[in-house]
């Protein structure tokens, strides 16, 4: 049997008025691989703080003897202002309570009187914990986080370079690798969104890092691909409690589904026994049959209506569902774009955007475009909007083509407006009640449609810019990053109206999951200017590109 390393029993967490977490259990053996999900703001990442610092505000959190534990925050602990060696000399928090401990011990040892007592077990202790350092790799931190980084392709970077240079998805790998050091002697590593910011080939070699890793995961993400591959249970936070499922994202989806669909029927079940077994009991009253059978209804009925109110108890309140429904104006040619030996290089980088590049995108096609960070895959669609220009070649927009354009950084939208003021500005004719119900389908609440959008969260912002895009006429969707910052019931409704749309699509995501979804082609962007075109979705491209 596994060794038990964290229970939680009865657990509650709130802030002021607003409780996150309500006597809520949970147990992690060794070996697990728990993804945690639910929607945003549901609590997931509350969950893993509450047990990693275990500040719960009544209940027991209790960790197994000598418990280690590593943590991996959303909000990257980096130093924008040190160098990258600087960086990577910190040690992260899988060495925080060793060193502290090492620290106290050496400052009584400083101290004469510390040697009148019983000092030997002490010392024995801080040998202990000077060989679990050398052991975890704490001694050459910095060592060890360059070996991580040749593997994550970013030793090329000379040391002196200070992190604020770096892209986001470069200091994404840096924070990762920091943070990877010394796990061999860690038992639990709790990660928040690890995937965030980081490249197909990166999320790639994480995944099979953490397959690797002896100890417990406990992990936040909203990357299903992820979660499907990493995990053996999955734990979805909803209303202020837990649900475990065995298994991983695809089998969690469909034992959930089950356990719906179960709940329901026998809902269903119980409230037609109690009305069957009211109205028995009424004719028994009204016949003056007053004997011990109608007591014994009596009681049925009262049985059936505890289980009732169970049930009802048990089952998710589900919020409402993200509805929208994306169409294309009026048709497009059959070809939709084509570039003619395009090429594009910036100036002061030492290889080409784009080398020769000839390729098209006909009428209803579904493209996904991947490549590493800095391959230009943003900068591709910029080219097709016009934003940037060619070097040399064409890029020839075929007549009645109408483009919409969804910015990872939603530079679309106007940041000083609400989202109430945004759609009114964009269609000042839309009577204000149908305005209020579009929204009302977008999850904006009364209070949120007059918040000004810098308030938002990033989720919230992309619902914003969706729904802009979906307001406009157009048939060919250039999407940039689509899925960020949408939890998961959002991205499969999102990815539910893309795969109904009749026009074009060429989408830069490192979703892999949305790839699969959606997308019926792969551009790969190489980084050395070629592209080049797989058919089907991403986990065919994954097959073909390996054979």
């Amino acid at each position: 049997m596994a060794r038990e390393l964290i229970r939680l029993d009865d657990v509650h967490k709130s802030f002021g008025a607003l409780q996150v977490l309500e006597g809520v259990g949970l147990r992690v053996d060794e070996g697990d691989r728990i993804g945690i999900v639910g929607h945003n703001g549901a609590g997931k990442t509350t969950l893993l703080r509450t047990i990693s610092n275990q500040d719960q505000d009544i209940g027991d959190i209790n960790f197994a003897p000598a418990l280690r534990i590593a943590f991996l925050t959303q909000v990257r602990d980096i130093e924008e202002d040190a160098t990258l060696e600087e960086e990577l000399n910190r040690r992260g928090r899988q060495f925080q309570e060793i060193e502290d401990e090492i620290a106290t011990i050496e400052v009584s040892m400083a101290d004469p009187v510390f040697y009148d007592g019983e000092w030997q077990q002490t010392m024995e202790r801080y040998q202990e914990l000077q060989s679990l350092m050398a052991r975890s790799g704490g001694g050459d931190a910095a060592g060890h986080a360059k070996e991580i980084l040749k593997a994550l392709d970013l030793a090329h970077h000379p040391l002196d370079i200070s992190i604020s240079q770096l892209s986001g998805g470069e200091r994404a790998k840096v924070a990762l690798a920091r943070q990877l050091v010394g796990l061999s002697e860690i038992d639990v590593f709790f990660l928040d969104e690890p995937t965030n910011h980081l490249d197909l080939q990166t999320l790639d070699w994480l995944e099979s890092f953490l397959m690797e890793f002896k100890g417990a995961l406990m992990l936040v993400s909203h990357d299903r691909y992820f979660l499907d591959r990493v995990c053996n249970n999955i734990v979805e936070v909803h209303n202020t409690s837990l649900r475990g499922y065995p298994g991983n994202y695809s089998a969690y989806m469909a034992q959930k589904e089950l356990f719906l669909q179960t709940l329901d029927e026998r809902i269903d079940k119980v409230t037609k026994e109690i009305k069957r077994l009211t109205g028995a009991m009424k004719s028994m009253k009204s016949a003056n049959k007053y004997d011990k059978s109608i007591s014994q209804k009596h009681h049925m009925i009262m049985r059936s209506q505890q289980e009732l109110k169970w049930l009802k108890s048990i089952k998710p309140r589900l919020r409402k569902a993200l509805r929208f429904n994306l169409s294309s104006t009026q048709k497009s040619s059959l070809d939709v774009l084509d570039f003619h030996h395009a090429n594009l290089t910036f100036e002061g980088l030492n290889r080409p955007i784009l080398d020769d590049v000839t390729v098209g995108v006909c009428r209803g096609q579904k493209i996904g475009v991947v490549g590493p960070n800095g391959a230009g895959k943003t900068t591709l669609l910029r080219t097709i909007i016009g934003e940037i220009k060619l070097d040399s070649g064409e890029l020839e927009v075929m007549p009645g083509v109408q483009i919409g354009y969804f910015n990872q950084d939603h530079r679309n939208i106007d940041f000083s407006l609400t989202p109430e003021q945004q759609i009114q500005k964009m269609k000042p004719k839309m009577p204000y009640g149908d305005l209020r119900s579009l929204l009302g389908q977008f999850q904006f609440t009364p209070g949120m449609v007059k918040t000004q959008m810098n308030k938002l969260s990033g989720g919230e912002r992309a619902r914003v810019a969706m729904l802009k895009l979906l307001l406009e006429e157009n048939n060919l969707l250039l999407l940039d990053e689509p899925t960020n910052h949408l939890d998961t019931d959002a991205a499969d409704a999102v990815e539910e109206a893309l795969k109904e749309y009749d026009g074009a699509i060429i989408s830069v995501s490192h979703d892999r999951w949305f790839l699969d979804q959606v997308c019926d082609t792969i551009w790969e962007l190489k980084g050395d200017g070629s592209l080049k075109i797989w058919p089907g979705n991403y986990s065919e491209y994954i097959r073909r590109s390996q054979q």
